[in-house]
């Protein structure tokens, strides 16, 4: 039961920080597809690097076991190519879709059902197209570090760095 509490904690706290952070709005999404607006884009860089940076401290302390997934780079493709499509018509990402079906809104409610029909659309053919499409150009459990020969700390520290360096760099300044 205490899992469940803090996956829901750690849930809304994320919604929150969507909502907040001006992720809710399908307009501020449109334009970073659309190459205009990099509030989305810099917001969600943000998340991956201080979730990488968090992820490589928790191994690095034994207070992570991660559990690679293979990867099956067609289907992934696939799923990502469906996702892209779903949140340029839509404007919404999973997370933002519910945090803002969440806060009311119809049309993000309207994208979580989308989601959920997807999602059973997903589970149907599983058997019978997923596992199949996922025998082609699969290369199982395998990481960059692993594919280099090196260690996870000279993939996440320069990643890390270079992408804090570009978001400081492209930061928007306040005009005097």
């Amino acid at each position: 039961m205490a899992t469940v509490f803090w996956g829901l904690l750690i849930g809304f706290l994320f919604g929150a920080a969507l909502y907040l952070g001006g992720l809710a709005e399908p307009d501020k999404i449109i334009g970073t597809l659309r190459l205009k607006d990099f509030h989305a884009f810099r917001t969600i860089a943000l998340f991956v690097l201080v979730g990488m940076l968090g992820t490589w401290i928790l191994q690095k302390t034994g207070h992570a076991n991660l559990d690679i997934k293979p990867a099956a780079v067609l289907t992934v493709f696939i799923g990502g190519a469906l996702l892209g499509v779903g949140f340029g018509i839509t404007g919404y990402c999973p997370g933002t879709g519910l945090a803002c079906a969440a806060a009311g809104r119809m049309d993000a409610l309207i994208t979580v059902l989308g989601m959920f029909v997807g999602a059973m659309v997903y589970i149907l053919i599983y058997p019978t197209v997923v596992v199949s499409l996922e025998q082609h150009f699969n290369y199982g459990k395998i990481t960059l570090p692993e594919i280099t020969n090196t260690s996870s700390t000279a993939w996440v520290l320069p990643i890390v760095l270079i992408g804090a360096l570009i978001l400081w760099v492209t930061a928007p300044r306040r005009k005097s």
